[in-house]
């Protein structure tokens, strides 16, 4: 039954990194940089540049960094593993209730 669970933790917790790196590289860079373009005669800001770097070898093109790479495995991770451990609960309220009756 530990096997189980952990499998049934580790699926979610590994689809919510896949589907946050998904999210992020596939929808929100398109809604954040719009036009790379536009950043070769702007400046960044200080958020900016901890989730994206601009380099000679992308053209002077955002890219993004580690950093933004890390959280949104991390932050995927961890509401991949929040849904789990409600997927859980609402499992074991439901398996309790049909014993009841």
């Amino acid at each position: 039954m530990q096997v189980r669970k952990f499998l049934f933790t580790a699926v979610f917790v590994i689809a919510g990194a896949v589907l946050a790196f998904l999210f992020n590289f596939m929808v929100l860079d398109r809604i954040l940089i719009p036009d790379p373009c536009y950043y070769h005669s702007h400046d960044t800001n200080l958020v900016f540049d901890l989730f994206y770097e601009i380099t000679t070898a992308e053209g002077g093109h955002p890219s993004p960094t580690i950093f933004n790479l890390i959280f949104t495995i991390v932050a995927g991770g961890a509401l991949g593993y929040a849904l789990s451990r409600y997927m859980a609960k609402s499992g074991s309220k439901k398996q309790a209730l049909a014993m009841q009756d």
